[in-house]
């Protein structure tokens, strides 16, 4: 039997408002973050560049045109990488870019192959991150840059707000420290992070624009609300309950929202370590 506390989902337009609340928020950034990345790395013509998780080759692409490295995108939705090919073939000039589609926990390459592996927040969404970082590494040359692009838990975030953020994001991140201690275990050294939360190191906070439309007072229109509440009566019928269902689905969503709406609610790191000579498989 149901309860009154029945996850009910939430509404589409809910769904891409959070995911724009929170991907676009680091990837606002763009240039300074991706020019921080390639100046880290190294990376230039004649290096070969991995980006795992490359969705629609927003990383990829950047890299490859403005440092011309030779960079192989993967990413396991097969529709994400049909975008990406198409936005690739849609370019003026050919680059020194390729996708390909292949689980981020088991990646189609050998060892010891990439200079630099880069690891974007949909590594978050595998079942088994440890493996995703462990394999990011494998595939790096020894001495190579390993860099995650990774969202991080803030202590603002209440736990029930990481449970639904969780759910709405498709992805789970984790602790900073989590994801440095994957990083080692894996065999890398000389661990660095920079906290691009506010946009950078030194950057003064600022919200963007997502951020300062979610800061009103009702962050969700009047049809976003009937359609979550639509959405818990079709699974409770004309039962009692049904109402308080509703409103109880339109509450957690406005006080997931404004939780997000603050700068800080949520981390957003860039970690950059090196692949030790001698680990083992190398």
């Amino acid at each position: 039997m149901r309860t009154s506390s029945q996850h009910v989902p939430p509404a589409p337009a809910v769904l891409r408002l959070v995911q724009l609340a929170v991907l676009g928020r680091w990837r606002a950034t763009g240039e300074e973050l991706y020019r921080e990345v390639a100046d880290l790395a190294e990376l230039g013509p004649g290096r070969e560049v991995l980006v795992s998780g490359s969705g629609e080759g927003t990383t990829a692409e950047w890299i490859a045109t403005r440092t011309r490295a030779t960079v192989t995108g993967v990413d396991p939705d097969p529709e994400r990488i049909e975008r990406a090919e198409a936005r690739l073939r849609a370019l003026p000039e050919p680059l020194p870019l390729s996708y390909q589609q292949a689980p981020l926990d088991d990646l189609p390459h050998e060892t010891a192959v990439f200079d630099c592996a880069i690891g974007e927040p949909e590594l978050a969404a595998v079942s088994n991150p440890e493996r995703a970082v462990a394999e990011l590494v494998r595939v790096t040359k020894p001495l190579g840059a390993v860099v995650l692009l990774q969202l991080t838990w803030s202590s603002e975030l209440s736990c029930g707000g990481r449970e639904l953020l969780v759910e709405r994001l498709g992805m789970r991140p984790q602790m900073c420290v989590e994801w440095k201690r994957m990083l080692r275990e894996a065999g890398v050294v000389d661990i660095q992070v920079q906290d691009w939360t506010s946009g950078g190191p030194g950057s003064p906070v600022r919200a963007s624009g997502s951020m300062k439309a979610l800061a009103t007072e009702s962050p969700l229109t009047w049809q976003q609300k009937a359609q979550i509440v639509g959405r818990a009566w079709r699974q409770w019928g004309l039962r009692a309950g049904a109402l308080q269902a509703g409103r109880g689905a339109v509450e957690r969503e406005m006080a997931l929202l404004r939780e997000l709406s603050r700068e800080r609610s949520i981390g957003f790191q860039l970690i950059k370590g090196v692949k030790w000579p001698h680990v083992k498989g190398s």
